[in-house]
């Protein structure tokens, strides 16, 4: 019995032959399939780096080789979807974005919910959530699915979303400004612009810009013009909030300082070249942005490139001193009057000159630099050019005509006839000379951020210029300065003790109720913390009102600038 038990366990010699091959067949099938699962990953992992890397072409391109083998579907339908989203492309992207859950997610929903919402790209990272649900979510998921709710203004179902959300310890000022960003929602009122503290100046209600501090109204307003935030809103975008490097004590300042006078104040910090202060002034008229806006005859201060100009050819191009002014110049047999009508007298240097004002000597000084020069001069300080601030593209100043005698010629040196400026563009020249020749443009925009409170956009890059050698600058400050402390000074009306000053005064215009007073100032001389321009409708002679205006913003400003 036992030996017939044995035989009858005894394998057939062919039976041992098949099982001799079936586990090595079987070891080499399953390392084939997983030969093949690798094959599919490793290239799967490829694109994933090199989209978290932003770029996503290659991305693409690897994706789209190698999906065909249907291995890891889930996430080469993941992949592919988040990189044409995040690529712009959100036709191609549809045909990825198939309902599934993922096990093994090849790229972070919260890197995608990231870069889709900086671009406020709402309704294309909730289709992305909705078709990919992840085994195990990360957290900030649930974060970036409410801002993109808020962003889409799908309030109630932002509010179920946000209201599951445990608030952070890392991260809480996220937090509160995806709070603050639905409350307002909610309300139909939402913070947009902010000065340079963190205050709002402006929000959003129904679609448009209402300001919230009326001092900076002409600049957020779209009923005080085509260069306003408010003009804007459609390129702007409703989503992106917006700091400013406004200063709200400075703006009111300059305001306060312009008093009853139709007109505007902007106020550079020139070791920066950051905006403190946009003010219009509206007055008796309708509310404009006029510090951007409106352009005016610059008349003398003018005299301050064409004194530059002149210095930065070593000096050769200036009358010799003493220069005697006689009230009149004659060129080519047409009477050029000052106007001061008996002349200045004697000048000693271009001190007395650009303290005085003198239109004859300046004018002599253009017919020596000639038209062409004058004029490569003044395009390089920025006429008939614009400046990038960012949130508006704003023309600076502009020059008049195109061919030029010597009697014209004789204008343009001394800012008549032939230019225009605007006030910023006065501020600009004004924070050049505190640089002492190097001209910048300035900044206003300090950067947008997202819904969810992340930077997404940074102001305009900041270029800068030599217009003339420090030396030749430093000789036209020393002048400016003799503008305000000469007894005949144009700017002496304009003195603070304690508070050294360099100026500019200017008076122009051909308006029947009055002149325009123009000024262009910075102080302390010797460390320049404020820059500004100032010009003033109906002001008359700007030795006058445009001297008290700088006076009084100046005094208001004591504390700031010691």
């Amino acid at each position: 019995m036992t030996r017939n038990y044995i035989q009858s366990r005894e394998v057939q010699p062919q039976h041992r032959g098949v099982r001799r091959f079936v586990l090595p067949l079987a070891i080499a099938s399953a390392l084939l399939v997983a030969l093949l699962f690798l094959v599919a990953w490793l290239p799967l992992q490829d694109a994933s780096d090199l989209w978290l890397r932003g770029r996503g072409t290659e991305a693409i391109a690897i994706g789209e080789k190698w999906s065909w083998l249907h291995l890891w579907p889930t996430q080469y339908h993941q992949l592919l979807a988040a990189a044409y989203l995040t690529s712009g492309n959100p036709a191609a992207a549809r045909k990825h974005l198939v309902i599934s859950t993922v096990w093994h997610p090849i790229v972070p929903k919260v890197e995608v919910g990231q870069r889709l919402i900086d671009q406020e790209r709402y309704g294309d990272f909730l289709a992305y959530d909705q078709a990919f649900h992840e085994a195990d979510e990360e957290p900030n998921v649930a974060f970036f699915r409410a801002g993109a709710l808020v962003g889409a203004n799908r309030i109630p179902e932002a509010q179920r979303v946000f209201a599951a959300i445990r608030k952070p310890r890392r991260n809480a000022l996220r937090y509160m400004v995806l709070q603050r960003n639905l409350a307002g929602r909610a309300a139909g009122i939402v913070p947009y612009v902010f000065d340079r503290n963190g205050g709002t100046i402006a929000m959003l209600r129904a679609h448009d810009v209402t300001p919230v501090n009326d001092d900076f109204a002409p600049l957020i307003s779209r009923d005080a013009g085509e260069l306003t935030i408010g003009a804007k809103l459609a390129q702007l975008g409703e989503n992106a909030t917006i700091d400013t490097t406004l200063d709200p004590f400075v703006q009111k300042t300059a305001l306060k300082a312009l008093g009853g006078f139709r007109g505007s104040l902007v106020a550079i910090d020139p070791r920066t070249n950051e905006i403190l202060a946009i003010a219009s002034s509206r007055g008796n008229g309708p509310l404009a942005n006029l510090a951007l806006e409106h352009q005016y005859e610059p008349g003398s201060v003018v005299k301050i490139l064409t004194g530059l100009n002149a210095e930065d050819g070593g000096g050769d191009l200036l009358p010799p001193f003493p220069y005697t002014c006689k009230g009149f110049l004659d060129i080519d047999g047409r009477r050029f009057g000052d106007w001061l009508p008996d002349g200045h007298g004697s000048l000693r240097s271009i001190d007395d000159a650009l303290a005085v004002s003198c239109n004859i000597f300046f004018a002599d000084v253009g017919l020596r630099l000639g038209a062409d020069r004058l004029k490569r001069f003044m395009t390089a300080a920025g006429f008939d050019g614009e400046v990038d601030l960012g949130l508006l593209q704003v023309p600076l100043g502009k020059t008049i005509g195109t061919s030029f005698d010597r009697f014209d010629t004789a204008n343009l040196a001394i800012g008549l006839e032939h230019e225009s400026v605007n006030t910023l563009h006065v501020a600009m020249l004004a924070s050049m000379m505190a640089n002492r020749g190097v001209l910048t443009t300035p900044q206003l925009l300090m950067g947008r951020r997202s819904i969810l409170g992340d930077v997404v956009a940074a102001g305009p890059q900041q270029t800068s210029v030599r217009l003339a050698p420090p030396g030749a600058a430093e000789a036209i400050v020393h002048a400016m300065q003799a503008v305000v402390s000469d007894p005949k000074g144009t700017g002496r009306r304009a003195l603070v003790p304690g508070i050294s000053l360099a100026m500019k005064t200017g008076t122009a215009g051909k308006r029947k109720s009055g002149l325009e007073a123009v000024i262009l100032a910075f102080a302390p001389v010797e460390s320049p913390k404020i820059a500004f321009g100032v010009i003033a409708e109906d002001a008359g002679p700007a030795e006058f009102a445009g001297a008290k205006i700088t006076h009084d913003f100046l005094e208001a400003m004591q504390d700031r600038l010691k």
